[in-house]
């Protein structure tokens, strides 16, 4: 099977989201998803696997604003290393009574999704084997196997994420089909790979069935999501290093400002935020 998140493949490695409250979201991430705290700077933590790979920045907010009808997050995606894994997470879940929102299988993958405190999505995901795909026109959303999964899942009791987890991809809510598609395929240089009707689409690099995906299912022209409030502010962007120039060639053409941020540079994206580019791979 293709490790579709190696080095060669452009991809999200990383989130930030403001949450309201530090104590609530930290217990969340660290007790359900078993997150190890990598940082801690100001109002600032940075979690991930207990191998240290970065995958989520909480920023702490006291005045922050719920979650409105607007762009931004519809959910990241944890991407887990197998089928078992992902079973024996479902177990952990109910063992632990946390609430999700559902579960499906899709084909090329099995997910269940829930929210974090704040009402950020959040898909829980195993990759089927790539030989077992259907054509990505045919992707299907049909009921998860909860008992099967449970059947076959790792023996061992959850204790904290598996160390080769990885940020899978996000799906974003967007205010216009088209300017998202200029911006992820035109400029950034995914390949279309997926869309249900006129409402939603998946992009890709180098064939993985989605490295991002938008939808206007929150309405068309509805207004970016306020900087105050809680939800997604920024997410990092690994570029190949053999495209990188290119990518800037692009970015400059689209008369897209790049600003230097300390040490790292970001874009804004359809929704105005913050695409952070790095050619460091995790």
């Amino acid at each position: 099977m293709n490790n579709f998140h190696s080095n060669q493949f452009m991809q999200v490695t990383d989130v930030t989201l403001m949450v309201s409250n530090i104590e609530t979201s930290l217990k969340f991430y660290q007790e359900v998803f078993g997150f190890k705290l990598l940082e801690k700077i100001d109002n600032t933590y940075k979690l991930g696997t207990h191998t240290n790979t970065h995958l989520i920045t909480l920023v702490y907010n006291t005045l922050s604003m719920p979650k409105q009808l607007t762009t931004g997050l519809y959910h990241f995606a944890i991407l887990l290393p197998s089928r078992a894994h992902l079973g024996q997470f479902i177990k952990h879940m109910i063992d632990t009574k946390t609430p999700v929102s559902g579960g499906a299988d899709h084909g090329i993958s099995e997910a269940l999704y829930l929210d974090d405190p704040d009402g950020n999505g959040i898909e829980v995901y195993a990759d089927k084997p790539e030989n077992e795909w259907p054509r990505f026109d045919e992707v299907v959303n049909s009921p998860m196997d909860y008992q099967d999964l449970v059947n076959k899942a790792l023996k061992t009791q959850f204790t904290k994420i598996p160390d080769e987890t990885i940020m899978g991809h996000i799906h974003l809510h967007v205010a216009n089909m088209k300017a998202a598609r200029t911006f992820f395929i035109d400029i950034l240089g995914f390949q279309n790979t997926m869309e249900y009707g006129p409402q939603a689409a998946f992009v890709s690099d180098l064939g993985y069935h989605h490295h991002i995906g938008f939808n206007i299912w929150n309405g068309q022209n509805i207004p970016n999501n306020p900087d105050n409030a809680v939800g997604l502010k920024s997410y990092t962007l690994y570029i190949p290093k053999d495209r990188y120039n290119t990518l800037l060639e692009r970015i400059d053409k689209a008369h897209i400002t790049l600003t230097q941020d300390s040490d790292k540079v970001y874009i804004k994206d359809v929704n105005n935020v913050k695409v952070y580019l790095t050619t460091d791979f995790r």
